[in-house]
């Protein structure tokens, strides 16, 4: 089962940040990070973060430490990747990016390959800490924890890149 975790402030976001989500995969359960409990974690295979609006932070208040012990494959999308940041200790930095931009994979891995658009909705990003997989203009743009299966997308891959979601779950 696919755990999907809501980062939505507003019950009204989920239709741009999680539906597509759950469009995309079968099987899965969508929980709201603030409903979310340990039996939920234990029973997923895998876990997806989504994203959620441009000036909505009250995620980053939240307590994910659950992130740190788990050996769960995790896919932390944009305000996902900024929670997985944040539990990890790595510093989140100001960079605005907002629309289509060309994305270049610079390591193998097995979710996205070559050179292609996404969609890009995000005021700050981590920039170290975790080993690079695919970068826009200049910054890290999707990042995998050195040891674990957890991966950050900082742009919305249920937009323009479902296959890396498909991946991501099938892996």
């Amino acid at each position: 089962m696919i755990l999907i975790i809501s980062t939505c402030k507003e019950k009204l976001s989920e239709l741009e940040f999680v539906r597509p989500i759950e469009n995309t995969v079968k099987n899965f359960v969508t929980k709201h990070y603030e409903e979310l409990s340990q039996e939920d974690i234990d029973s997923a295979d895998r876990i997806i973060l989504t994203g959620t609006a441009l000036k909505d932070f009250d995620y980053l208040e939240h307590d994910f430490s659950w992130l740190l012990k788990t050996d769960k494959p995790v896919l932390g999308i944009c305000a996902g990747m900024q929670i997985i940041a944040k539990e990890f200790q790595i510093p989140l930095v100001t960079f605005v990016t907002i629309g289509p931009r060309q994305v270049e994979t610079v390591a193998e891995n097995n979710l996205a390959k070559g050179t292609f658009n996404a969609y890009f909705l995000h005021t700050k990003t981590a920039v170290e800490g975790f080993k690079t997989l695919a970068m826009t203009n200049g910054k890290p743009c999707m990042i995998k924890h050195p040891d674990k299966e957890i991966y950050g997308c900082i742009f919305h891959p249920e937009v323009m890149n479902e296959d890396i979601i498909r991946r991501f779950v099938r892996t």
